[in-house]
């Protein structure tokens, strides 16, 4: 261990960007990473939403593409990120990260598989936690930008406008592990 000059060029960002659904979490993230490292062949979207990002291609921005499958494991989010690491990749944007907590396999799936067999919390939480702790570890030590996006639940309100009773969609809820907002250098809560 030892001190050196702080520099700038040292930082990576680490970016949790969160929408309720429809709401351009994808081609956000795609600007975002455009003005971080302004080569788009460097930048690599790993989905989970089968084609989402290529909506937004084009001939000045064409991006690297990865298809993740189910099951959704931590391990698998630590996979795709140490490839994105092997191909000289300097962003990579986790679209969405929401299914390593909530798809299928993903954490919530371990912790009901493990429910299944032991009605002890403390065994339950120490099979998932360790994983799920593990992907926010590699995405904080990784030396390239990470956007991840994260779908909202959602909810209908009733606003009143003008007297009259209009409903309106709104992302109440990350689908995500309470207390990760403390884990981003960047947190953009966007509305539509």
């Amino acid at each position: 261990m030892e001190f050196k000059d702080a520099a700038r060029s040292d930082v990576r960002m680490k970016i949790k960007k969160k929408k309720k659904s429809g709401a351009g979490k994808t081609y956000g993230a795609l600007k975002i990473a455009k003005g971080l490292v302004n080569d788009m062949s460097k930048v690599g979207v790993a989905q989970t939403e089968a084609g989402r990002a290529q909506c937004y291609l084009d001939d000045a921005n064409k991006f690297k593409v990865l298809e993740m499958a189910p099951p959704f494991t931590p391990e698998s989010f630590i996979e795709v990120i140490d490839k994105a690491e092997k191909a000289g990749l300097k962003c990579l944007i986790l679209d969405s990260i929401s299914d390593e907590w909530a798809g299928t396999g993903g954490a919530l799936d371990v912790h009901a598989g493990v429910s299944e067999v032991t009605k002890n919390s403390f065994t339950k939480k120490k099979k998932v936690t360790p994983r799920h702790d593990a992907v926010f570890n590699k995405i904080l030590a990784s030396p390239i930008h990470i956007i991840c996006t994260v779908r909202k639940k959602t909810d209908t309100i009733v606003e009143i406008v003008n007297g009259k009773s209009i409903p309106k969609k709104v992302g109440v809820k990350d689908i995500a592990r309470e207390d990760t907002e403390y884990k981003w250098i960047l947190q953009l809560d966007i509305d539509q």
